[in-house]
């Protein structure tokens, strides 16, 4: 079973490479764009629902992440009216944050799904001690859950990604999306 979700993750970065445009953004290659995605989960979403919020966080002082009520961002993050959207510094307009009590979701625009996955799934199970569950796979096939238990609290990290052309995805391009929240 491992070989057959493997060389099937492996068709999936194949075909997702070769219909990847070259930068979503003039700035920032997809790479960049899955790796501050990245940073942004581990380095923000993980420390402000594990403690008092984004806004509480250094990254907030030192400018690396800022509240926006840009209409077509909040937009593009999907923001509720309750929720506090955070433009990240590194990859303005591309990976966006959106926060409401308790929970932190993280988007970015462009690299492909899968690759952004498993590495980030990979870097929160050796670096930042999260266990990887078992979970349902997505609409489009590409999800993963983890957990982390500390001092009484589980945080839980659900990544999913949806490549262009998916059933009920208007956009044109890659998009992966990261939820972390406190487990009740």
């Amino acid at each position: 079973m491992r070989i057959s979700v493997l060389t099937l993750l492996a068709v999936m970065v194949t075909s997702a490479a070769y219909a990847q445009r070259t930068a979503v953004s003039a700035e920032l290659s997809p790479e960049m764009a899955g790796a501050a995605f990245g940073r942004t989960v581990t380095d923000v979403c993980v420390a402000a629902v594990s403690g008092n919020g984004v806004s509480s966080l250094a990254a907030t002082r030192e400018g690396k992440v800022s509240p926006t009520q840009d209409a077509v961002t909040r937009q593009q993050a999907g923001a509720g009216v309750d929720e506090t959207v955070w433009d990240v510094a590194e990859a303005k307009g591309v990976v966006t944050v959106r926060e409401t009590a308790g929970r932190c979701i993280v988007s970015v625009y462009g690299p492909a799904a899968a690759p952004v996955i498993m590495q980030l799934g990979a870097e929160l199970e050796t670096g930042h001690r999260f266990e990887r569950l078992m979970s349902p796979q997505g609409p489009n096939g590409l999800g993963l859950s983890l957990m982390r238990s500390e001092g009484g609290k589980s945080v839980m990290v659900q990544l999913q990604g949806v490549q262009p052309g998916a059933p009920g995805h208007q956009s044109r391009f890659n998009v992966v999306t990261a939820t972390v929240f406190v487990a009740q």
